[in-house]
């Protein structure tokens, strides 16, 4: 009986009034945004789910600047009016031009795109699929598009937002309000509902007001096998309210530039306001991932937005350290550019920074706590290491004369590779250790296994030819020769096939090689540097991103990040090719060898 008073006081108010949509502009949602709703596995706030909803729809979570929560309960309370708004946007003209949408629009409505006959027939054919056959780009943004469009229709029809616990079962499904089992008593929570409802479409903050409170009693009396502890609710609006990551990169760029400063100006108390602003960025982004832990009740590190989180935060943590290490003006300015970098990477990228639910075989061990954070750290580091190679290689080329200035960024880089490559082993030691744990093997020639085996090598040549005298390096000359004929000889038949992946392999293990081979000395030990870090480029992203195969798939992530790759990798090798023409033109290898020969 209330439901069906709801739906005709919804319909009197809509037909009474102008079909465009409109948004209240009196109503204090601080009552309503803290309620404990079911969304994707997880017991959230209501601002969370209207966050995730709004952004899944229109792609940003404040579409035009309103508040989330309102959003989705206008979706919800006033359905009609918001089928004929233009929120789904489709912004590339190729995908529009192939959908035969209207050219001169990027964004349509729920009602223009689900009554597309084309549309509906390239969703049709969706089903018929074959099994395992990969869907092709069109495929894949039409299925983009239907997942939109079937989530839009959720909210309209209001079973998105569930509140009503199983009384019974722990993990149970909880229920939207209007479409609850008799059985579970529901009543109050309807009429409370209702109230809202209506206090909503007639834009009455003191009823909606008084609406709010009456729901979320009714709702706390209801039997329920769980509750959100109230703690847990305060702590994620706090995260969603302060945005503690965007905040850090903003002061990590800020940090940056002074730290840029400072190797103009070089007095103390400037390089102090460096570190100190650095610092501030660094403990900005630690709170912000306390937060999160607190949230997930787990280590951020499930996914790729959470790895970059966990990446920057390396930057910092090591950065601390190095300065008391090495007490050079570089380190702040790498560890506060190359961390604002990162973070402005998972903040602009079409990443899911969602909280989700992850596979329970990675909550029952350890050592996700440990191999993560050490796996990260240890990029973390290289990742600095092959900022400060690209500065020995220009340093080097243009300026071969200040053998002062190339001797100290040498220093600063060896050190850096040295300590990444030994958080590297670490993290491929913990990692057999999680795989044993999770999967009852420590090592099974799973892609990202390998490759981070191959990056390790790759690293392992860069030290061994560096520190070892003529006749060591040659030695390891023989050895890389050995296993490239090795390679040839005894795998390669092995493989079968060589598919996409297997050549990828196979052009890491030849980089690796190539890493042997290349002579000693300073210069190239910094375009050894450069090399191997795409080893490390291939682990972490690579794998989830062009191969999309192994048993790391809860890493996989979404976007034409493989276009971007190989863009900047281009960019990247016509850089290091400038530079070594450079520095070979203006310092001839007798020289150079010489040179190598001293140190």
């Amino acid at each position: 009986m209330m439901r069906a008073s709801l739906s005709l006081a919804i319909l009197v108010l809509v037909s009474a009034s102008a079909a465009a949509a409109e948004l209240p502009t009196t109503l204090d949602l601080t009552v309503i945004r803290g309620l404990p709703v079911q969304h994707d596995g997880r017991w959230p706030p209501l601002d969370t789910v209207a966050r995730d909803i709004v952004e899944s729809v229109t792609g940003d979570a404040s579409y035009r600047g309103h508040d989330p929560v309102l959003l989705l309960l206008a979706w919800t309370f006033d359905a009609w009016s918001w089928t004929d708004e233009p929120l789904l946007s489709i912004d590339n003209a190729e995908l529009r031009a192939e959908l035969r949408l209207p050219a001169s629009k990027t964004a349509y409505s729920y009602a223009e795109l689900l009554e597309h006959h084309h549309l509906r027939g390239l969703i049709d054919d969706l089903a018929n699929i074959a099994g395992g056959r990969k869907p092709n780009p069109l495929e894949t943004k039409v299925g983009d598009i239907s997942e939109k469009l079937i989530l839009l229709q959720e909210v309209f029809n209001g079973n998105v937002i569930r509140p009503i616990p199983d009384p019974d079962n722990i993990v149970g499904v909880w229920h939207p309000i209007e479409s609850t089992p008799d059985e579970l008593d529901p009543d109050p929570v309807r009429g409370a509902w209702a109230e809202l409802g209506l206090a909503f479409l007639m834009d009455d903050a003191p009823a909606f007001a008084a609406a709010s409170r009456r729901l979320v009693e009714s709702l706390a009396a209801l039997p329920a096998a769980h509750r959100t502890d109230p703690g847990l609710i305060a702590t994620e609006l706090r995260y969603n309210r302060l945005r503690p990551f965007r905040t850090a990169w903003i002061v990590m760029v800020v940090g940056a530039v002074l730290a840029a400063g400072a190797l103009l100006v070089r007095r103390k108390w400037f390089d102090g306001l460096a570190i100190i602003v650095m610092l501030a960025g660094f403990a900005i982004l630690t709170y912000g991932l306390s937060l999160r832990w607190q949230i997930a009740g787990r280590i951020p590190a499930a996914n790729m937005y959470e790895s970059l989180l966990f990446l920057s935060w390396g930057m910092g943590a090591f950065a601390i350290v190095a300065m008391f290490i090495q007490r050079q003006r570089v380190v702040p300015l790498t560890a506060s550019g190359m961390g604002a970098l990162t973070l402005i990477l998972a903040d602009c990228l079409p990443l899911d920074h969602y909280i989700r639910p992850i596979m329970p075989v990675l909550l029952d061990t350890v050592w996700m706590s440990i191999h993560v954070p050490i796996i990260m750290v240890s990029y973390s580091v290289l990742a600095l290491a092959v900022v400060i190679a690209h500065v020995q290689l220009v340093v080097m080329a243009t300026a071969p004369r200040r053998r002062d200035l190339a001797n100290v960024i040498d220093s600063l880089h060896y050190w850096y590779v040295h300590v990444g490559s030994l958080l590297l082993l670490a993290g491929i030691i913990t990692g057999s250790m999680w795989a044993a744990s999770s999967w009852g093997r420590y090592w099974g020639w799973d892609p990202k296994e390998v490759w981070s085996l191959v990056a390790f090598l790759g690293y392992l040549a860069i030290l061994h030819v560096r520190i070892n005298r003529a006749r060591v390096a040659w030695w390891m000359y023989v050895v890389g020769a050995l296993l490239g004929v090795g390679l040839a000889v005894v795998v390669v038949p092995k493989l079968g096939p060589l598919t996409a992946a297997k050549q990828l392999a196979l052009c890491g293990a030849a980089v690796a090689m190539l890493i042997f081979v290349l002579p000693r000395g300073r210069f190239a030990t910094a375009l050894k540097s450069v090399l191997a870090f795409w080893l490390i480029v291939m682990t972490y992203v690579g794998v989830n991103y062009l191969l999309g195969i192994g048993l790391h798939s809860y890493g996989f992530g979404t976007g034409a990040v493989a276009r971007y790759m190989f863009l900047i990798g281009g960019i990247d090798l016509v850089l290091i090719a400038v530079c070594c023409a450079v520095y070979a033109a203006r310092y001839p290898w007798h020289a150079a060898a010489a040179n190598r020969a001293a140190e």
